[in-house]
């Protein structure tokens, strides 16, 4: 009950987040598909596409970079075998909970990546505040996006926020 009453309270805070402001109109973007990390995302033609590799690998994207102004990307990854019982997010996250010092000042909220159930972290440091979303892939696998962006803008970037709308994860 408390899960179904925190989903629904966070679709009426997505839907007046949405109504307040016209959504991007994302008709004229690009599509990246990484069928390596197993997912599709629209983004708008300017932004750059970049890849890190070895222990972490990962997909970065965003604008090009300006001088005098903060640099805000998504990144990407999986992580690899992290779910191994194949629980749904939130037990995972409970799990996870249970093994980790809480940091004060981190938020968690239920939301969807994907169109799956998914947990957003909220933190805010000296690299600026982030956004950290985790949901399931596959079996055993934790799909997670990173947004970090100044601080100061402490709602996730419009644009950026766009580009998660459009994320499809592949199977």
């Amino acid at each position: 009950m408390k899960l179904v009453l925190a989903l629904l309270l966070t679709a009426i805070a997505a839907t007046a987040a949405a109504q307040s402001l016209p959504r991007l109109d994302t008709s004229g973007w690009k599509t990246l598909r990484d069928t390596e990390l197993g997912f599709e995302v629209k983004h708008p033609p300017s932004w750059r596409v970049g890849r890190s590799t070895g222990s972490l690998e990962s997909v970065l994207l965003g604008p090009p970079a300006e001088v005098g102004k903060a640099n805000v990307k998504s990144q990407f990854f999986v992580q690899r075998d992290r779910n191994p019982k194949g629980l749904t997010i939130e037990q995972w996250h409970a799990d996870e909970l249970t093994r980790v010092k809480m940091t004060p000042g981190i938020r968690f909220t239920n939301t969807t990546l994907g169109g799956r159930p998914a947990i957003l972290m909220e933190a805010t440091n000296s690299m600026g505040k982030h956004f950290t979303f985790f949901t399931t892939a596959h079996k055993s696998d934790i799909f997670n996006v990173v947004i970090i962006q100044p601080a100061e803008q402490t709602e996730l970037d419009r644009t950026h926020s766009a580009v998660l709308a459009t994320l499809k994860l592949l199977d």
